[in-house]
């Protein structure tokens, strides 16, 4: 088999990476051989066969021969690195696979090339063999072996970690399937992980996601239509397929389509297109999934109309064959639906031109044709197209007034639609002309009957509803009129002429498209007219972005200048000059104006505020290829084709006053500035000399300080990166070289950016990414490694452009903009997974207190140290990571592992005295994720780790508008979602669940509901609750939960809740099916019935009553009082009636439901039973009952029938002289736990009623939850720690599954910028200051875990990550004022200090700029200065706030931190920072209105402040005594700029590392993002009483309506 068959046409496949999908059998012979073009025109011949000597790779001058042998008959992938591949043979580089050819005995799937190197687990969705086949049944071959990235040399973090591993070696080996080849060892396993997932650059996910096109090819007449039965509008914008909602703008996109879209059609869900050009590509879209169906191909080009049935089963199109002769094809397109091909039912050549093809909705198997002269009819019979024409030449009688009958040409066919019209004589077809009249034509007699003379100009197009008809014009007029054309009944004029319309479903929308790219909407009962969608109309050249104000601009071959809103995309202003060709553009820093360089020469300064020209110069000969601000603002520099450089002074009214001549005559050039203004850099070469080189002149003085030879034949783009050291370059034979500014020595280079040249560059913000643009339309992201791509850097390539990319700008750090020689303007999505991609720290490998190193997970951008089994359990990574059918095979397995290890603990304040230092310990946890502490209360605490929230709309707007307050937020459509919490109401009863079949578990953190898959990690997080769930209960098949929580405090936000509330959940849909309301004090406990008809509920202490509720309805059914309250209840198995029984501490009380009423027995107890007060039940399958009580005892009780005496006799007991706190009953044993954390499993002697213990596992804290398997080898335990504990009570180990603080966390603290390793500490009011490992991908925050701990007796308030000496330390202030400073690298106390009056805590802790000292705040407002090397004091300051006053919150201002600002309820005060011991002065202060004193100490609100981004002089700050209110402060003015009036009170501030988006948290527990400039803000759904948080990642989110960011 030989692709293609041709072997003088070639395949032309630029992909560089090829993977071919074959099944060979082990006897079977068989051979591939691929022939490949190199750059220097050769062609090189790879062959791979098991034929060839399978001890070796041969290799000769124009051929490379791969032996490989299958052994086991399985399919098999074998990927071809072909650069790789022919690296041996050839020093020129790889361009195209010409040739495949397929040999003798084998099986073929498919054959792909990509530029990406994939793997198993992110295959694209047509590489994917089966779902149903199991990676053991495919083997993955790579030939010469699996590509790597190789990374820039890290800096060590300590001497504790290893270098990374050595790089990959240069010769060439085949690597056989991974499957083939099974690790040993673990410590080898993570071994072989680290150099192969460390190394290289894992795409699993696009990096870019296209969100929105401005553009819309209004050339084209019918490239514009709605999808049925929606409110979405489908139109064209170049070769992309839009599908844009009419109300709220969003769009989706359809990419694929290589050329420009000529023709749509719709029919259902089915969407067709036809591209423009030679090969006249037709191809078949699902509008619902997005996915192409099928491609068609049977015209030779020009297609220049389509149209699907109206039942969606015949397509027609017309275009050219290859005589240019026009060919009509019909289709029947049913079976594309089974996955079946599409059948060509006719074939006909038309002599007749044709213009418009439509079916008939009349008759099946009819259409109807116009074009030049010609109206035609056609029906389908016996596989041919049989036409006939209908005589357009009307009799004087019929011509309406106006209409002329010269040689005419017909545009588009309308039907007329009607209930009534029953007969084919009595409907009627309209055809349009470019006379502008419209000929009325009987379809039944196939005769004209009249023609109307309706616009002036060409009818574009023309639609018929009932009694209705619509015409778009040349003449630029939209009309309405009646059937009978009397006269319009409506008229809309607009800028172009209209070229497409389209009618709504529910026909009171017109939607119009005009030759202009304007798309409208116009409303025919109100005659309200929207603009949805405007765009160029030629080549757009350049885009640049003024940040400052939400905006960008595009200017264009068209002669428009068009800005844009970067929120809405909507265009904010055009400027015009009619005839010209502007080139480039360029926003000043600081000023609303706008430069531009135009195509003779001039360069033109705009007010954007006024819409007014500033300046206008022609200082160049020729064209202006670049305009650039310095970025200080104070000069302007233009640079021409003429090769000269202008420098324009912007104060002066951009007078021109130097030239800098670069010698660029002919030859294109580039400029760029350094951020800090010092330095412009541009492009010199002389007509002598074949390369080109950079010239750096200085940014004031323009004079040239160096110059930095190259050897590329010329530059395309400039960029120095953000600090100014290094400058990139794009080159004209498409490399990217990265210099030295210092010494000008080349640092990087990357070639074959692009296929053909690269055109346009832009470097993210944070300098993580670059993205180029080239003639080939793609558009790549490329990861920087030192601020650029490393050699080996493989980036993702993003289609989407019709044309050559001429333009890419960030607009902030989540949005590109791309412009192309088309005329639409992308923009697209960056993910936050793209920002993880430049290299980083090392990870820090965790430290127990044994010494040991913990391997932490790979890194894509890290390196993994090599090092000893850590102290958490391998039992748990093991069952991490397998299968929930392996659960306890994988736990059995590592059970042996888990003896012999300790808990390590280690005095930190060493040198003291007991009495004096509290006493620490630290010691190695295993926790899955980051931190969320919850409770029973609504006082619980949380820490949550948001990559994706659920978003609800809210508003914060500014007082000085009448200070309106935000309405309650509605929700909005869900686009966040909470990505991971961890924590566990551990002081409740009964809060956490599992079930051992499918790995599921179940539990509260707060107010949120988990449902957790333990072998993946995966987790759901269900948010109804206001409150902390207080006890949950799931049915016996696992397919409903229930869960509970108590009501909400009188204080609260939601007054309207009186009672506790009862949650009901669709395990499965993750949905709440029922809120159910009737206890007044809370829930005590929760059960369903053994069918899972009935939930049954007890009230909280003091309540004294039980409810049955009806699971499918959610109704109460009835109730019943008690007289005690009740502790624990159970349903009863095997009764004729629904029983259960209900345990109080001195009684136990049996209920039956009859009928509707609840009918109660109190079994009578012996006396020995109520020795003490009953703590615990379990119930048995069989009836029986185990109940235990407060001295450990555990008794069996048996009830008789219908009666209420009972058996009872003890059975067993716990041993100490703690409760029991959970029984659990299974088939011969029984489960206990206690108050001290002992879980013990009891066994029965068999034929006897003696119950002996069997095993005894203890875990941390009082267990107040247990669930088991049915065998219970196997449980999972909650203790009142906020640790869930999984338990192998066979192995007698446990593992912690899931850990938290057990009281509030105080503060979160990230690295510092200069110390960027992947951790976060939390601190706790219970002492412990607590170290975790983050992931380095968003979508991995499973892979996190807390690997060291420090306790003290005191409450831990302050953290701070900092590095000294190049290792890894964490500064921690406490209670007392004492701080403390932590070296991770050894888990050690390296010193501790008394900064602080012991009558006080320590608030904040600072690195200085010259990271060598440490600056503390206290609650009192004094601050103090130490050494970071040994603790020593520096120097103190006394309190600036008054004696009674307590500072609330101390935050340092950005950059250099010269300012700290400490916020208290009555005073904010602004300070000077005493860095190496200068003055500590007051800048300025802000005292609260004193009309607000009320009882703001009982709302437990505290006051807080942020400073705004730099440049602002300003803070955020919040205080009880300003309700509902947050104060923008300008501390240099002294001066109040803004009040922003908020839903509630906040209680938390957090501004993001752009400086652009404020998080912030309040009194009701919700947390929400707010545009600083804009003061827009979004709530996130879920609360939690917020005390603190971090920014861990930078995520911008918009609203559906694109208003709101």
């Amino acid at each position: 088999m030989q692709l293609p068959q041709d072997r003088t046409e070639g395949l032309g496949l630029t992909g560089g990476f090829l993977y071919l999908q074959i099944l060979v059998q082990p006897a079977d012979t068989y051979s591939i051989h691929v022939d490949v073009k190199t750059t220097d025109r050769n062609t090189t011949r790879i062959s791979i066969s098991n034929l060839f000597n399978p001890d070796a790779l041969k290799c000769t001058q124009r051929s490379v021969q791969i032996p490989y042998s299958s052994t086991d008959g399985k399919w098999t992938v074998l990927a071809l690195d072909l650069a790789s591949l022919l690296a041996p043979v050839t020093s020129a580089a790889f361009e195209e696979t010409k040739t495949i050819q397929f040999c003798a005995n084998m099986v073929v799937r498919g054959a792909f090339t990509a530029d990406n190197s994939y793997t198993r687990q992110n295959l694209p969705k047509d590489m994917v063999l089966s779902h149903a086949l199991a990676p053991a049944d495919l083997n993955w071959v790579w030939m010469p072996q699996e590509p790597v990235v190789q990374l820039a040399p890290l800096r060590e973090l300590s001497s504790n970690i290893k270098p990374a591993l050595s790089s990959q070696k240069s010769s060439i080996k085949l690597s056989k399937p991974s499957l083939n080849n099974p690790s040993t060892s673990r410590k080898k396993a993570l071994e072989d992980a680290a150099e192969q997932v460390s190394a290289q650059h894992e795409q699993s996910e696009p990096w870019l996601q296209l969100q929105h096109i401005n553009g819309y090819t209004g050339e084209f007449t019918r490239v514009m239509t709605w999808l049925p039965n929606s409110q979405e509008l489908v139109f064209a914008a170049g070769n992309v397929i839009v599908i844009m909602h009419s109300s709220s703008g969003v769009q989706r996109h359809l990419l694929g389509c290589a050329n420009n879209l000529c023709a749509l059609a719709c029919s259902g869900q089915v969407i067709v297109s036809a591209e423009a050009g030679k090969l006249g590509l037709i191809r078949l879209w699902d509008a619902a999934s997005g996915q192409c169906q099928a491609l068609l191909h049977g015209h030779a080009g020009g297609i220049n109309c389509l149209d699907l049935s109206p039942d969606g089963r015949f397509l027609v199109a017309v275009g050219l064959n290859n005589h240019s002769k026009q060919l009509v094809i019909l289709w029947n397109v049913t079976g594309l639906v089974d996955g079946q091909k599409a059948q060509v039912l006719a074939k006909y050549i038309s002599d007749y031109n044709i213009k418009a093809i439509k079916f008939s909705p009349y008759e099946e198997g009819r259409l109807m044709t116009c074009g030049k002269d010609s109206v035609r009819m056609f029906r389908l019979k016996m596989g041919h197209l049989r036409g006939m024409s209908v005589h357009v030449t009307p009799a004087p009688g019929e011509m309406s007034k106006g209409s002329w009958l010269d040689t005419n040409v017909f545009t588009d066919i309308a039907f007329e639609t009607g209930c009534g019209l029953l007969q084919l004589e009595e409907r009627h077809v309209f055809v349009t002309s470019i006379s502008g009249a419209v000929y009325q034509i009987n379809y039944g007699t196939r005769t004209l009957e009249r023609v109307y003379q309706l616009h002036s100009a060409a009818i574009n197009c023309m639609l018929v509803s009932e009694g209705l008809c619509v015409t778009g014009s040349d003449d630029k007029f939209l009309r309405v009129w009646p059937l009978d054309f009397s006269d319009f009944l409506l008229e809309a004029e607009h800028e172009a002429g209209v070229t497409a319309i389209g009618l709504a479903p529910d026909g009171l929308t017109i939607a119009i498209g005009t030759e202009n790219g304007v798309i409208g909407c116009l409303d025919v009962p109100t005659h309200q007219y929207r603009t949805l969608l405007r765009s160029h109309t030629d080549t757009i050249n350049a885009v640049a972005v003024d940040t400052h104000r939400g905006e960008y601009c595009t200017v264009s071959s068209d002669g428009t200048i068009r800005g844009w809103d970067i929120a809405s995309h909507a265009q904010l202003f055009e400027l015009a000059a009619p005839g010209e060709v502007i080139q480039c553009c360029a926003y000043h820093p600081d000023r609303h104006e706008l430069a531009c360089g135009f195509d003779q020469g001039r360069v033109r300064i705009f007010d954007i505020a006024e819409t007014a020209l500033l300046q206008e110069h022609k200082q160049h000969r020729q064209g202006v290829l670049q305009v650039l601000y310095l970025p200080s603002g104070k000069l302007l520099f233009s640079l021409g084709v003429d090769g000269n450089l202008c420098v324009y002074e912007v104060a002066h009214t951009y007078l021109p006053i130097k030239y800098l001549s670069t010698a660029i005559h002919h030859h294109p050039g580039c400029i760029a500035a350094a951020p800090n203004s010092s330095l412009l850099a541009t492009v010199s070469r002389s007509d002598a000399s074949p390369m080109a080189s950079i010239l750096l002149f200085h940014g004031s003085t323009l004079e040239a300080i160096r110059r930095i030879e190259s050897t590329a034949p010329g530059f395309t783009n400039l960029l120095f990166s953000q600090d100014g050291s290094q400058l990139l370059a794009t080159t004209a034979d498409r490399r990217l070289l990265t210099y030295a500014v210092g010494n000008g020595q080349l640092m990087q280079e990357q070639s074959e950016l692009h296929k053909v040249g690269v055109d346009t560059v832009a470097l993210h913000p944070s300098q993580a990414l670059i993205a180029t643009g080239g003639a080939d339309r793609l558009i790549k992201i490329w990861p920087c490694h030192s601020q650029a791509p490393s050699p080996t850097a493989t980036g993702q390539s993003f289609i989407g452009h019709s044309d050559i990319v001429t333009g890419l700008a960030w607009a902030n750090d989540h949005s590109l903009i791309s412009t192309s020689a088309g005329d639409a303007i992308l923009i697209w999505h960056l993910k936050p997974a793209a920002l993880l991609t430049p290299d980083t720290d090392p990870n820090l490998a965790p430290v127990n207190p044994h010494g040991h190193v913990q391997v932490a997970p790979p890194n894509p951008a890290g390196r993994l140290a090599d090092a000893p089994a850590a102290n958490m359990t391998e039992a748990f990574d093991d069952f991490q990571r397998g299968e929930p059918g392996l659960l306890q095979q994988s736990l059995e397995a590592s059970a042996s592992r888990l003896e012999g290890l300790t808990e390590g603990r280690h005095t930190a304040d060493t040198g003291s005295s007991a009495a004096a230092q509290p006493s620490m310990t630290t010691k190695a946890l295993s926790v899955t994720t980051v931190v969320a502490d919850g409770f029973q209360q609504s006082t619980a605490e949380a820490v949550l780790l948001e990559s994706q929230h659920q978003l609800v709309a809210g508003s914060v707007v500014p007082a000085e508008a009448g200070e309106p307050k935000a309405g309650k937020p509605a929700a909005a459509e869900p686009h966040l979602q909470v990505q991971r919490v961890i924590g566990f109401n551990g002081d409740s009863r009964g809060t956490c669940a599992w079930q051992a079949d499918s790995g599921l578990l179940l539990y509260a953190a707060n107010q949120c509901l988990i449902v957790e898959q333990l072998a993946t990690r995966e987790q759901r997080c269900l948010v109804q609750h206001t409150t902390g769930i207080s006890c949950l209960a799931v049915t016996p098949d696992g397919s409903l939960i229930a869960s509970a929580s108590p009501p909400p405090p009188e204080s609260s936000s939601e007054p309207s809740v009186t009672t506790a509330q009862i949650c009901l959940w669709h395990v499965a849909t993750a949905t709440c099916l029922h809120v159910m309301h009737h206890h007044s004090c809370g829930v005590q406990a929760l059960s369903f019935s053994h069918d899972g008809v009935w939930l049954l509920s007890a009230g909280k202490d003091p309540e004294q009553n039980v409810v049955i509720w009806d699971v499918e309805t959610g109704a109460a059914l009835t109730s019943g009082t008690t007289s005690q309250p009740v502790i624990d209840l159970a349903w009863r198995p095997h009764t004729p009636l629904p029983a259960f029984v209900t345990l109080s501490k001195s009684e136990v009380l049996a209920w039956e439901l009859e009928s509707s009423h609840l009918a109660q027995r109190c079994l009578r107890l012996p006396p020995p039973l109520l020795e003490a007060p009953l703590t615990a039940l379990g119930p048995h399958l069989d009836g029986t009952l185990f109940l235990g009580d407060a001295n450990g005892n555990i008794w069996r009780l048996q009830i008789a029938l219908n009666s209420s005496l009972v058996t009872c006799f003890k059975c067993c007991g716990l041993g100490s002289d703690g409760p029991v706190t959970c029984l659990q009953a299974h088939q011969g044993c029984l489960l206990a736990s206690s108050a001290e954390g002992q879980l013990v499993r009891f066994a029965q002697q068999p034929n006897s009623s003696i119950w002996v213990e069997d095993k005894r596992v203890c875990v941390t804290g009082r267990v107040n939850s247990l669930d088991a398997a049915e065998d219970a080898s196997q449980a999972v335990v909650g203790s009142s720690m906020g640790t869930i504990w999984y338990v192998d009570m066979h192995g007698g180990s446990e593992v912690p599954v899931v850990t938290s603080h057990t009281q509030a966390v105080t503060c979160l603290a990230l690295p510092t910028s200069e110390l960027r390793t992947p951790l976060m500490a939390t601190t706790c009011q219970d002492g412990v200051l607590r170290i975790w490992q983050m992931p380095s991908q968003p979508a991995d925050w499973h892979q996190a875990c807390a690997v060291m701990e420090f306790q003290s007796q005191q409450a831990c308030t302050a953290a701070a990550i900092v590095s000294r000496g190049g290792s890894a330390c964490c500064a921690a202030g406490y209670e007392g004022g004492r701080l403390r400073l932590f070296d991770l690298a050894t888990a050690l106390l390296a010193w501790t200090a008394q900064c602080h009056s012991s009558a006080t805590a320590v608030l904040a802790v600072e690195l200085s700029p010259s990271g060598k000292e440490l600056l503390t705040v206290a609650r009192d407002g004094s601050i103090a200065l130490c050494s970071l090397q040994d603790g020593g004091l520096l120097g103190q300051w006394e309190a600036h706030m008054q004696p009674e006053q307590q500072v609330d919150a101390a935050v340092f201002a950005p950059g250099n931190k010269d300012l700290l600002a400490l916020a208290c309820a009555r005073r904010l005060t602004v300070l000077s920072c005493p860095w190496q011991q200068k003055p500590c002065t007051a800048v300025s202060s802000y005292a609260c209105p004193q009309g607000h004193v009320l009882d703001w100490e009982q709302t437990g609100c505290n006051a807080t402040a942020v400073f705004g981004p730099e440049g602002t002089d300003c803070l955020l700050y919040s205080s009880p005594l300003l309700v509902g209110k947050l104060v923008e402060y300008n501390y240099q003015c002294s001066t109040t700029t803004r009040v922003l009036s908020m839903q509630h009170q906040p209680t938390a501030l957090s501004i993001s590392s752009g400086r652009t988006m404020v998080a912030f948290a309040d009194a009701a527990g919700s947390v929400g993002l707010m545009h600083y400039k804009t003061g827009q803000a979004v709530m996130l759904k879920g609360r939690i009483m917020v005390l603190a948080y971090h920014w861990l990642c930078i995520v911008v989110y918009a609203d559906v309506n694109c208003t709101e960011q």
